[in-house]
């Protein structure tokens, strides 16, 4: 019974920031569109990975997957501040994701 709570929580807990997160992003924005943000999982995902927590199951840390979250954006920010087409600047972050998971496989397989 105790592990179905958790879970109840967890998910409202998730609901409750995707709507803090819409609210934030109306702030921002001053209107929503429905594709606004389309492209933040990818970026997240991206996060995730670089910050050492892999895609086929495993431990990471919350420190591991800020540094991931500082690599993302100062990458995009950077991509953007050149003026590159953003279509560009999704492939190369899905070139970061290819790395990421190649380096971990890689580590994996050396480890044993």
């Amino acid at each position: 019974m105790q592990v179905a709570r958790v879970l109840v929580a967890v998910y409202v807990l998730s609901g409750l920031i995707c709507a803090l997160a819409g609210w934030v992003l109306i702030g921002r924005l001053g209107s929503v569109s429905p594709t606004a943000g389309q492209f933040a999982n990818i970026e997240s995902i991206t996060a995730v990975v670089i910050g050492g927590i892999s895609l086929f199951g495993g431990r990471g840390s919350i420190l591991g997957m800020l540094f991931g979250a500082l690599i993302v954006g100062v990458f995009s920010l950077g991509l953007k501040m050149l003026g590159t087409d953003p279509q560009w600047t999704y492939l190369l972050i899905g070139g970061l994701i290819i790395a990421a998971v190649a380096v971990d496989q890689w580590i994996r397989k050396v480890a044993g």
